[in-house]
């Protein structure tokens, strides 16, 4: 299947006016203008702010006036019609963020055609946001057109240069994603220690349980944020109404790691995840808050994105058990809500195997910390006496893991009767349970074959080869997760799994 390429436009976040950027289609580089206003999240962006949102947008056909450009490309892949005189983009009205028709000449300085004289809309492809289900006064009328000569901001939309919009309409492809954003930074300057954790909370007015659902905890999943805060936007919208108990929304856990678009700020803040009385360094200090705030509920959604491809899937915890490493007795309405999330596969045994993989580590003389070590926001949560999961939406670059992640939500709120709804099916089909890691224990060791956490192996089928020739082979029927192909001595190669009996539908 051929991979539709995405328009990438990127603003610096210093060093330069906030409203010039770059926009990009592949290799092919331009520069653009946004918003005089410069870029603000999609959940803050209002009318007449002239700030452009962060975030990622269909981009569904454009329009042409026919009679400034009565030559306008033929046999495009991408949709666009001419302009008619009667159009009208509706800014306010019944019709708030639509294309509608004027009768009779009325409106007429409200026109597309009328109003655009500066010849900066002879082409225009409209930017969907807030379009799917309008809200007055979250924005309208953002659209790609051709940028003031002066290279002066917009009132919201993209602006390319007018020579180079007939460039762009020829890269355009159906199907095509808008993603806008702030450029990564090349250095690691440190941010503000004292950067807020933002939380939004909703709370019905019967009692019920109290989830709570997290995104970004590493920097560079962006699907949590973006499916948190659309969550967020249902929910002051009245889309979404929380009847019983408590949704605690945390859109961004680790703000430096995200802000920076890297995995980690200081170090990984899903490892060793505790309180410390002395905190040594950024995780640390977002750790004690965190911790705080999971105490503070039933249920966690931890919502996360992996590296290369694969399908979604779930990560859920041990069965119930007394032993000294992850007591648990959550785990049939832990399993039961994991099977309902949305995907068809579910994954548990963690912690054990984690254990397990430092004890290799030390045989092979490198350096270990404390089991403690394996412990993040799901197995800190049960250690809690809640239960949590963490949603693995997809690869970091799939504009459908956001989907993933906001059709989650829906289903946990739903599940945990949290809004009136029908209770989710189970998606759960295949189930999995973590027995054992395969570890790099050299330059040179490497996967054989092109494996997704998920896929299925048979016994006697090689998985792996030491950089002696040594082929590892499946000690049984299973399955392949988390494949590491960058291994370095020490790391694991991948974890085995083989079937499991749990039952999740319960």
């Amino acid at each position: 299947m051929t991979c539709v390429p995405k328009i990438i436009v990127r603003v610096p976040r210093a060093d330069s006016p906030s409203h010039l950027g770059q926009l990009t289609i592949g290799d092919w580089t331009i520069p653009c203008t946004i918003g005089a206003g410069g870029l603000v999240q999609a959940s803050f962006k209002r009318e007449g702010d002239k700030r452009t949102p962060i975030g990622i947008f269909p981009l569904r056909y454009g329009f042409f006036d026919h009679a400034a450009l009565p030559d306008f490309l033929r046999d495009l892949a991408f949709p666009f019609v001419p302009f008619s005189d009667d159009m009208i983009w509706e800014e306010d009205g019944d019709n708030y963020n639509r294309l509608v028709f004027s009768e009779d000449g009325e409106r007429a300085d409200e026109r597309l055609v009328r109003t655009r004289a500066e010849r900066l809309f002879d082409v225009i492809i409209p930017i969907g946001f807030n379009d799917a289900v309008p809200e007055r006064g979250r924005g309208s009328a953002l659209f790609i057109h051709a940028a003031q000569g002066d290279r002066g901001g917009t009132a919201g939309c993209i602006g390319v240069p007018g020579d180079r919009i007939l460039d762009l309409v020829r890269r355009l492809r159906p199907g095509m994603l808008i993603d806008i954003g702030y450029a990564q930074s090349d250095d690691r300057e440190r941010l503000d220690p004292e950067t807020p954790i933002e939380t939004v909370r909703f709370t019905g007015l019967d009692r019920g349980p109290k989830l709570i659902v997290v995104g970004a905890v590493h920097g560079n999943e962006t699907c949590g944020p973006q499916a948190i805060l659309r969550a967020i936007e249902d929910c002051r919208a009245g889309r979404l109404s929380i009847r019983r108990g408590e949704v605690t929304f945390l859109p961004v856990a680790n703000m430096k790691a995200y802000r920076h678009g890297t995995r980690e700020g200081d170090r990984n803040l899903n490892r060793d995840l505790r309180e410390k009385t002395i905190p040594e360094d950024y995780e640390d200090r977002i750790g004690n808050r965190l911790c705080s705030l999971l105490r503070e509920h039933d249920v966690l959604l931890d919502i996360h994105s992996f590296r290369g491809e694969g399908e979604p899937f779930v990560f859920a915890g041990p069965l119930d058990n007394t032993g000294p490493v992850e007591p648990f007795r959550h785990a049939a309405a832990e399993g039961a809500f994991a099977a309902r999330l949305g995907t068809s596969i579910v994954i548990h045994g963690w912690l054990d195997v984690y254990g397990r993989f430092l004890r290799e580590r030390e045989r092979l003389g490198h350096a270990n910390k404390a089991v403690s070590e394996g412990v993040g926001t799901t197995e800190y949560m049960r250690f809690s006496g809640g239960y949590a999961v963490t949603l693995e939406c997809g690869s970091h670059e799939d504009p459908q893991a956001a989907e993933v992640g906001y059709a989650a939500i829906i289903n946990a709120l739903a599940h945990l009767r949290l809004i009136d709804a029908p209770s989710p099916k189970v998606t759960a089909e295949t189930v999995i349970r973590v027995a054992d890691i395969v570890l790099c224990e050299a330059e040179g060791d490497g996967l054989e074959g092109t494996w997704r956490t998920g896929d299925a192996v048979s016994v006697g089928q090689v998985i792996a080869r030491r950089a002696n020739g040594e082929l590892l082979t499946a000690p049984t029927d299973g399955f392949i997760i988390f494949p590491n192909y960058t291994a370095k001595p020490g790391d694991g190669l991948c974890y085995f799994g083989l079937p499991s009996t749990r039952a999740l539908a319960g």
